[in-house]
């Protein structure tokens, strides 16, 4: 009991000397005034997170790509999304992908996590985030979406298995690429079953940061698919992807 109240001690001495401030505005976190506990924890201010773009309910599921094809193996393949990708959350994300800020991560995958519907009529058995290279890992020194699969995973109380799926080619950005056909062949082949794991049977989510014309998380799926998974859904934090189904 003793050491919790000394680290309760030292906790706020430094927030006294340092004191906590929103990762969006910048301004001093106080606890009964522009935030309560959870979101001094996640380092962020009522009022920013007010300005978040959720989706309404009944607009958080797509269909996986936004080109589809007859032939397509996979057209169930459906994807889950919180938010618009508008900012702040489109600011989140570029400062995590682009700039290495870990903890817009580590914020977003919370509220996801939290988010993510509970009320799926079968039991998930792993969370897999959507690998990056060997090379695009060790030069941004983390995988994206490994950050926002953690936040899925422990609301969900699912495994994460981060390293099922490994990427056995290093492929250019997404992002260089606007046409539909053009991103799907920059990523065809570009992903494998590590030979350790036997999936046979597994329902997956599988997680990346952003849904455009869902090319990666296609080829990610499909090759889970092949080697003998389940269900396999899809579930990113945000899309600029309108759903005209609804």
């Amino acid at each position: 009991m003793r050491k919790e109240g000394v680290k309760q001690d030292l906790l706020a001495s430094v927030h006294f000397l340092i004191p906590p401030v929103c990762m969006l505005c910048g301004r001093v976190l106080v606890k009964g005034r522009n935030c309560g506990e959870e979101l001094l924890h996640l380092q962020i201010c009522s009022s920013c997170l007010s300005q978040f773009p959720v989706r309404f309910s009944k607009d958080r599921w797509f269909p996986c790509l936004s080109d589809p094809y007859e032939e397509d193996p996979l057209p169930d393949l459906a994807v889950w999304t919180l938010f618009h990708y508008e900012a702040p959350v489109s600011t989140l994300l570029r400062k995590m992908k682009f700039h290495s800020k870990k903890y817009c991560g580590v914020l977003i995958g919370e509220l996801i996590g939290r988010e993510f519907p509970s009320d799926v009529p079968f039991r998930w058995d792993a969370v897999i985030p959507v690998p990056l290279s060997e090379k695009r890992l060790e030069a941004r020194g983390f995988n994206q979406a490994e950050v926002l699969a953690k936040g899925l995973s422990e609301h969900l109380g699912v495994p994460l298995c981060n390293n099922v799926i490994r990427k056995i080619k290093h492929t250019k950005q997404q992002s260089r690429f606007t046409e539909p056909s053009r991103r799907t062949e920059n990523v065809k082949g570009a992903f494998a079953v590590d030979e350790k794991w036997d999936i046979t049977g597994w329902n997956i989510l599988l997680v990346d940061d952003i849904l455009t014309t869902g090319a990666t998380l296609h080829e990610a799926a499909k090759i889970l698919h092949e080697n003998g998974a389940g269900r396999v859904f899809g579930a990113v934090a945000a899309t600029h992807r309108e759903n005209t189904e609804n």
